[in-house]
């Protein structure tokens, strides 16, 4: 299994970025860069995010739970929702 560190460098080096390039595009220091890559920090959900963007991949394809997840969430709360707009109504 593959770890955030892992991840972050493969994505990066599939697109042939340097750790400056890579920084540059997130807005943020070579440092941060460096961090993830060597497990010693991880990037924020939204940093996350937009590196994928960034090298053209959907979060949903590094993680297949996600769009599980959000299905299952959005069924739920459409659930959720039938029964609340119903329960004040008497056959």
């Amino acid at each position: 299994m593959l770890t955030t560190p892992d991840i972050v460098k493969s994505l990066r080096l599939s697109k042939g970025y340097s750790v400056t390039e890579l920084a540059n595009k997130l807005e943020c220091s070579r440092q941060t860069i460096y961090n993830w890559e060597e497990g010693i920090s991880e990037p924020k959900l939204s940093q996350f995010l937009r590196l994928c963007v960034i090298v053209g991949l959907s979060p949903s394809n590094l993680f297949p739970d996600i769009a599980t997840i959000n299905r299952r969430t959005s069924n739920k709360e459409i659930h959720n929702e039938n029964q609340s707009s119903t329960r004040g109504i008497t056959k």
